[in-house]
């Protein structure tokens, strides 16, 4: 059996020690490692001291090119064994190697050899998992709550946006032995997504999953909500032609590993309308959320969309009539809680 561990895109400019994903690659001696190199610069793994830049004479994989994959097979009676980047001593990674199949484990004998492979880690990567908890809220509603002066919760007309990939539970199911291809391609999708909504004056709400919830028209001033909704659709349509691109490379990468057949595609479901939008929740948890019969109406043809489809209400759709080309689909089946709506609309282009 193969262990798949990815090297993701690391920031350039931080010295921060930052862990290959996942951080322990859990094996039985014997079974082999393969590498996958997701950054942008060339990488160089050795067992060893991170810290001290110390190899050890366990592996080497040699120098990785940007998109390269390497495998090296581990047989060492070590318990855990340490390695780290030659050229980037700060990224980093630990082998754990298990007497025999963790599902033939108990329970209190992982959880002891766990405790000990974990001093192999650092506790900076540790507070950098805390660190990364603590960044719960878009930078803009940071920004709108330093002012002392801002409305906690108000009702505002915003457009509501949700995105989700298309077969992902399925995906999840394929690659269950190997959570740590589903993990950084997540992460990457996510990364490709937030600046496409950042860039269309978006704010992102929550991640769901593999699914996004933001809103447009909070930043500027929206009267009439045909700002916000014709950003909405500028950065639904921006996404769905970068997922295209983004997805070619993983898909080359997961079927090196299996021969299913993946099909997935981004989908989204818009609608505008008038929404409650603040600061929410109780004493032990707070979160800047809308909520309302309109953003339920968004869950709803986001459910409704099919692969690679955008689709916008009825209200979205007299905001950018004029600006995008939409092709009117009469509903067959009635939308549960909104049963007096008859049609959607998918977006094929701007006009």
């Amino acid at each position: 059996m193969t262990q798949f561990v990815v090297i993701p895109r690391f920031n350039e400019n931080t010295t921060e020690i930052m862990y290959f994903e996942p951080r322990i690659a859990k094996i039985v001696k014997g079974e082999s490692i393969t590498w996958i190199n997701r950054d942008t610069k060339v990488h160089n793994l050795t067992s060893g001291d991170g810290n001290s830049s110390l190899p050890s004479p366990f592996f080497q994989t040699g120098g990785m090119l940007p998109g390269e994959s390497t495998t090296v097979k581990i047989d060492s009676n070590q318990q855990s064994i340490p390695y780290y980047c030659t050229m980037h001593p700060s990224e980093r990674g630990v082998i754990g190697i298990f007497p025999t199949q963790e599902d033939q484990m108990t329970e209190s004998e992982k959880s002891k050899l766990l405790d000990d492979i974990n001093l192999s880690i650092s506790d900076n990567a540790n507070q950098k998992i805390l660190t990364r908890l603590q960044r719960q809220l878009d930078p803009a509603i940071i920004e709108y709550l330093n002012d002392p002066y801002a409305t906690l919760i108000q009702n505002r007309l915003l457009t509501i946006v949700f995105w989700d990939i298309s077969n992902f539970s399925k995906l999840t199911e394929v690659f269950k032995d190997h959570p740590e291809l589903i993990a950084v391609f997540l992460n990457e999708y996510l990364g490709v997504a937030v600046p496409i909504i950042h860039e269309y004056d978006g704010i992102v709400d929550k991640f769901i999953g593999d699914g996004i919830l933001a809103y447009f028209g909070f930043k500027e001033r929206d009267d009439d909500g045909s700002v916000g909704a014709s950003n909405s659709i500028l950065a639904a349509l921006e996404l769905k032609k970068s997922f295209q691109i983004f997805k070619q490379n993983w898909l080359g990468i997961w079927k090196s590993v299996t021969n299913f057949d993946i099909n997935i595609d981004v989908k989204c479901g818009i609608n505008t309308g008038s929404v409650l939008v603040g600061l929410m929740g109780s004493e032990e948890r707070d979160q800047f959320t809308v909520i309302g019969t309109h953003v339920n109406l968004a869950s709803r043809l986001e459910g409704i969309a099919e692969a690679d489809q955008i689709v916008v209400s009825q209200y979205t759709k007299e905001k950018v009539l004029e600006k995008f080309n939409l092709e009117t689909i009469q509903i067959k089946e009635k939308i549960k809680a909104f049963e007096d709506i008859t049609e959607y609309y998918i977006v094929q282009s701007q006009n």
